[in-house]
């Protein structure tokens, strides 16, 4: 059975070590300067490559040639184990009984623990050191750790302890301070390629760069990822490998086009955006997969927005030709805009997974986060409408006999209270509000039905500094509008519909200068002894069966039965 690729090109001296530079200094100079320590806690992200440190380290203390090199000469230039000697092959092959390799995760217990602590006692039986390397340590109970706290305080001289793990939060304070502490960290992006691009060599496989960018940045920062993966796809692809079948394999989309979707957001292009999103789903990419791409890019471009020193943040995800590409990109927006977009798609990123259409989640994602008023069509961008839909300063009323007639009402009402013209510290117009009242009355419903019913009976009267003048028509209508949460929510609604801060203020008929029309329903006829004259109505009647009408639509009722004066 062939070994894996990690296996197989698992570094084997400090020197082949890649990105962990200032953890190979400090040790090789603790080697040459004969200042080893008893106990090594290294800890860093899984494949960054602790546990092959650790085994260099057990082979450079135990080398033979280190071991019998003149003591009066300098040690070794390089502190290296030459990989000659038995010691070193034994390490190499597994076989050396001195060097125990112990996976925490199977031995958290303490009896685990005191056997290790008999173990200790008994002097190596061919190196010069006994190694204890105990990989995942935070897998250890508390017992266990407390078991091991006097041993690794106060080791024997021949023991050296090295603990390794992912996650130091999870180890006591009492341990930590017992170890020195070397904080592994990931691989720059460069680095993988170019350990990638050597195995490929190696293993005679032809593969270009842009597939081996996708594999190591899908290994987030791990050597050891990058080689599996670059494994798994070796065996299921021939001698050439492409970017397509990488793609496919992996199920994320070229950096490309994630760079062209972030690019299209920037430029509020939303028909593009979309179109890329539905592009990757017919050719049958995660979704999912692909929005973290573009999360995480988005964030690249936030950080370096605000600083594009901040992009040593992230170098070790990206070449400096993809560094340069992101600062440009940049400069079209604003820090504020990215942010916009980056909590649009993150609100909808996690519903892709549960939607019966995947790409809607992020299709929401996209036309929410860019600005309705400026988003860019190819089709549409030069249509114009010309002129109102609807006369203005008019108002529609059904008479009794169905037929509809405009009344004027410029002749009623002064003209300084319907100023067509806008102010000059004010945003918006009375046309403006006029032409969206509409608008407004369609879209608060979902908010508040009896606001819908409120409005209805109401009408725009003046804007002065983008507060909104209401005239209504009873002095119980301005009470409600005028209350605080019904004010908020009118003004959120229409704010959207006219992409402005607005404020509004409900008037009496009186304050406003406006006389209101209401659309009372039409009175059928009633028959007077077969003579067929109308049963007449007083005003005072109508107006009271108009204020019950809306009473009910805004209070939710319902007329239960018919109070008519006994006769």
């Amino acid at each position: 059975m062939s070994n894996t690729l990690y296996r197989k090109y698992r570094p084997q001296k400090f020197s082949e070590i890649i990105g962990q530079q200032h953890i190979i200094r400090t040790l090789t100079n603790a080697i040459k300067n004969d200042r080893i320590g008893h106990a090594y806690l290294f800890t860093g992200p899984r494949g960054t490559g602790k546990t092959t440190v650790a085994r260099i380290l057990a082979k450079a203390v135990n080398c033979q040639k280190l071991k019998d090199s003149d003591p009066s000469r300098q040690r070794l230039a390089e502190a290296e184990p030459c990989l000659k000697c038995d010691i070193c092959k034994n390490i190499s092959g597994g076989q050396l009984l001195d060097i125990i390799e112990i996976d925490a995760a199977s031995h958290t217990g303490v009896d685990n623990i005191r056997e290790l602590k008999e173990t200790v006692k008994l002097p190596p039986t061919q190196a010069k050191y006994k190694v204890y390397i105990i990989d995942e340590a935070h897998m250890l109970s508390t017992g266990a750790f407390n078991a091991l706290l006097k041993t690794l305080e106060e080791p024997p001289a021949h023991v050296i302890f090295i603990l390794a793990t992912t996650a130091i939060h999870k180890i006591p304070e009492t341990i930590l301070s017992r170890c020195q502490r070397f904080d592994f960290v990931r691989l720059p992006l460069e680095n993988i390629i170019k350990k990638l691009s050597l195995i490929a060599k190696s293993e005679g496989i032809k593969i270009d760069k842009n597939s081996l960018e996708m594999i190591a940045l899908a290994a987030e920062g791990g050597m050891r990822d990058a080689e599996s993966l670059l494994s798994q796809i070796m065996a299921l692809e021939d001698k050439n490998i492409t970017s397509k079948e990488v793609e496919e394999i992996l199920g994320t989309a070229d950096r490309q086009v994630v760079e062209d979707t972030a690019s299209a957001l920037l430029e509020k292009n939303v028909s593009l955006a979309l179109s890329l999103i539905n592009k990757l789903f017919e050719d049958g990419y995660d979704l999912e997969v692909f929005s973290k791409s573009l999360l995480n890019y988005l964030r690249q471009l936030m950080l370096v927005s605000i600083d594009p020193e901040l992009s040593k943040n992230f170098s070790f995800e990206l070449t400096p030709e993809q560094t340069e590409k992101l600062k440009e990109l940049s400069q079209k927006s604003t820090t504020e805009e990215i942010l916009k977009i980056i909590d649009s798609i993150a609100e909808n990123q996690n519903k892709i997974k549960s939607s019966f259409i995947a790409q809607l989640p992020l299709e929401i994602a996209i036309v929410k986060a860019v600005n309705h008023e400026n988003i860019k069509t190819q089709e549409h961008k030069n249509i114009k409408i010309k002129g109102p839909l609807l006369p203005k300063g008019e108002d529609v009323r059904r008479t009794d006999e169905g037929k509809k007639e405009i009344n004027k009402q410029s002749d009623k009402v002064p003209k300084k209270s319907i100023s067509n013209t806008r102010s000059s510290d004010s945003d918006i117009s009375i046309d403006d509000v006029k032409d969206n009242w509409n608008k407004l009355l369609e879209d608060i419903r979902p908010h508040n039905h009896s606001l819908n019913a409120l409005l209805l009976n109401c009408q725009p009267a003046s804007v002065e500094s983008n507060v909104v003048k209401i005239a209504v028509k009873y002095s119980f209508y301005k009470d409600k509008l005028n209350e605080e949460q019904n004010k908020l929510t009118i003004e959120k609604v229409l704010g959207n519909i006219l992409n402005s801060d607005v404020r509004i203020k409900a008037l009496s008929e009186e304050e406003a200068g406006v006389k209101i029309v209401t659309n009372p329903p039409a009175t059928p006829e009633r028959s007077d002894g077969g003579r067929g004259n109308p049963q007449p109505k007083t005003d005072n009647k109508k107006e009271d069966n108009s204020l019950l009408d809306d009473a009910m639509k805004i209070m939710g009722g319902r007329l239960v039965g018919d109070s008519e004066e006994p006769k």
